[in-house]
């Protein structure tokens, strides 16, 4: 029999895993809502970017940050559900209706919004390509010991495409950029590193084929033929923020997409909670470790609706006891080693 959650987060990006953690440590039944095949959200897009805005933490890959997260979420052993696109919600009295693309409905006493500006997924290629060819392009940063060396295309002129293009190099490949346009719509700075840094940039060039001849890719393009061992493409993304247009209620919104929360995590629907960059109350900081601090006020905001008289917050970690057995194995792996 399908459980009645105390709370489902949509979105399983920073906040939704934060929040995740969080409310494992209050005791809540919780499930985890993610519409892309992985954990991580935008993190995954800037793997091998460092980050270094996080409080006590030494500047760390975003690949590293991904893991940890994904792995401290699981702490209390949550459900989550991959590849779960929710496509309706429906309230029923005090219960929620979650309506997705599998089978199941969900079904929540409170949900909590992380999905930051909705569900991005690159653009891809539309244009036919063997199996051989697709394993050689990638859509988000490849591995750096794989390209290292190697003759790497990136095709796009936004700020991904010239960064990526300057991190590519900065790992040892040979890069080359082709664009559609006429003119790079990079950051400034970042387009004049480009140039310094004599990485070739071929204009007006939309790509028409691809081909693979010997160990090579042969890029036909509309004005070049280039040749290179990978392929990167950064044409932007698709984005899709249709969740609220199915719900049986209406959500304030700040503007055209961000929810009005006139208290941090308050939305106008009772029951219907917000974390992270979807929602916008006066003073939002919209960078990673205010993602944190929005989804530990959500969840004690969670917590006192579903128990009034529960506490505001919980014991922290260093004297909670529920961190005990964990601590004492941390202890003895220590010693062992």
């Amino acid at each position: 029999m399908q459980p009645t959650y105390d709370c489902v987060i949509i979105g399983g990006g920073p906040a939704g895993l934060y929040a995740s953690f969080y409310a494992g440590l209050r005791d809540m039944k919780i499930a985890l809502v993610e519409a892309l095949d992985h954990l991580g959200g935008k993190l995954s897009f800037y793997p091998e970017k460092m980050v270094w805005d996080v409080g006590a933490l030494p500047p760390s890959k975003g690949k590293q940050i991904q893991k940890h997260l994904i792995e401290q979420a699981q702490t209390f052993q949550p459900d989550i559900y991959l590849n779960t696109k929710i496509n309706k919600i429906e309230k029923v009295e005090d219960t929620f209706l979650l309506h997705s693309n599998q089978a199941t409905t969900l079904k929540a006493k409170t949900i909590l919004l992380a999905i930051g500006g909705g569900i991005y997924t690159p653009k891809k290629l539309t244009i036919p390509l063997t199996k051989a060819v697709q394993d050689k392009i990638f859509y988000h940063f490849p591995d750096p010991n794989l390209i290292k060396g190697k003759e790497l295309l990136v095709s796009g002129g936004g700020n991904s495409a010239v960064d990526y293009a300057i991190e590519a190099h900065e790992f040892g490949a040979k890069v080359k950029v082709s664009y559609r346009g006429e003119k790079l719509k990079g950051h400034e700075s970042q387009v004049r590193k480009l140039s310094e840094l004599g990485i070739p940039v071929y204009y007006c060039d939309t790509i028409e084929e691809i081909r693979q001849q010997g160990q090579k890719l042969q890029v036909k393009c509309a004005v070049h033929t280039l040749s290179a061992d990978y392929l990167l493409i950064q044409h932007g993304y698709e984005h899709d923020g249709s969740l609220f247009e199915s719900c049986s209620f209406d959500l304030k919104r700040h503007n055209d997409y961000a929810l009005d929360c006139q208290q941090p995590s308050i939305t106008s629907e009772k029951g219907i909670f917000a974390t992270g960059d979807i929602q916008y109350y006066p003073g939002k900081v919209n960078l990673l470790a205010g993602a944190f601090n929005d989804s530990v006020h959500a969840v004690n905001q969670i917590k006192q609706y579903l128990d009034e008289s529960a506490a505001s917050f919980e014991m922290v970690s260093s004297h909670n006891e529920k961190f005990h057995t964990r601590n004492q194995a941390l202890f003895a792996n220590k010693e062992a080693t």
